[in-house]
């Protein structure tokens, strides 16, 4: 099993004792959110120069999975938020930077991010930014924001008329910007995923960040090519914990192998963000998300067959693993990894 770092494992061991109860109430995960700040997990993902740690990517993404083993919810609400600030620090608006970084790092202001329009969320819904001087116009909807009603801004995405994108700063208390109530969702409700509406918001140009260019999510800081698979490791992490302590010849069997698949596969993973520069790798990099996924779905269902009906109850985190492992199936999933899913599904060999 993997060996987390001694200062967050008694953590990891409160977050997991709280996940079940913030998931059937739908509650933000603040405690959880509080104790990270205590061992500097706001910093993790910030620069020096803003009272950060400046962390490499593959550090972060490391914390994430550990996170993850725990719950999904407050790992997802965490990457999201340094999500956003990969992008701030990767503005070349130096008073933005100097603005909001220190607050982040702090933990005075709480941030998310709202791009997935952008990428792989088309049919969910749009942003459009049409000029208006040296200003910017914004209408549409961002389908997908997680915890925006939690947060104090955005970092948001839209395309221009002539189909550049441009990211800029979005404060949720801006005229003519709702924030909607949190989605009811099957599955992550802890982290409290919002549609944003935008009417005719003015855009000032201090509160861009980047662009227009043609591939504005290409800029942002401590960016992996494999960055979203810290979710389904670490919910392979969480179920083989489960697995693990049933006492039947069968519970031994499966954890031994679901174990040296995780090995190998998480060994490829950390390889492979090492190696690819391009996450739009037509080749490799869908391969290893889908089986990453893949492992996952058997290994939380490998956990709610051994608990039997107790693995059905609301209130069994067998059973929250097991919804939770629904989420991979559509987050940021690009026509190629969605593809690579169907097709290991579909498969019976």
């Amino acid at each position: 099993m993997v060996e987390f770092p001694a200062f967050v494992r008694p953590l990891l061991t409160e977050i997991a004792r709280r996940a079940v109860e913030y998931d059937i109430h739908h509650r933000w995960p603040e405690q959880d959110l509080v104790e990270l700040s205590r061992i500097g997990a706001m910093k993790w993902a910030i620069g020096k120069p803003w009272g950060g740690y400046d962390l490499d990517a593959l550090t972060l993404h490391d914390h994430y999975e550990a996170i993850a083993s725990a719950s999904l919810a407050t790992a997802l609400i965490l990457s999201q938020r340094d999500a956003a600030i990969g992008y701030i620090e990767a503005s070349e608006n130096p008073t933005l930077k100097d603005r909001y970084l220190p607050l982040l790092s702090q933990n005075k202001l709480w941030c998310t991010i709202g791009i997935s329009h952008l990428s792989t969320s088309h049919q969910s819904g749009t942003l459009t930014a049409e000029r208006d001087g040296n200003r910017f116009i914004i209408n549409g909807t961002i389908p997908w924001a997680t915890g925006a009603v939690r947060s104090d801004f955005l970092v948001a995405g839209a395309k221009t008329l002539d189909q550049q994108q441009i990211l800029f700063i979005l404060p949720t208390t801006s005229s003519n910007v709702q924030v909607l109530e949190p989605t009811q969702l099957a599955t992550l409700s802890a982290a409290q995923t919002s549609t944003v509406r935008c009417a005719n918001v003015c855009l000032e140009p201090e509160q861009i960040l980047v662009g227009p260019i043609d591939k504005a999510l290409h800029v942002r800081k401590r960016r992996l090519p494999l960055g979203q698979t810290f979710a389904p490791l670490g919910l392979t992490l969480a179920a083989l914990d489960l697995i693990r302590q049933i006492d039947l010849p069968s519970a031994k069997n499966t954890y031994e192998s679901l174990l040296d698949q995780f090995n190998e596969l998480r060994h490829t993973v950390r390889e492979a963000n090492t190696r690819l520069m391009d996450e739009q790798d037509l080749q490799s990099g869908p391969l290893i998300r889908s089986e990453c996924n893949n492992l996952a779905i058997r290994a939380t269902h490998s956990a709610v067959t051994l608990y039997k009906g107790a693995g059905l109850r609301i209130d069994h985190p067998a059973q929250r693993l097991a919804r939770e492992a629904l989420f991979l199936l559509v987050w940021s999933t690009p026509t190629s990894v969605m593809d690579r899913n169907l097709e290991l599904i579909a498969d019976p060999y």
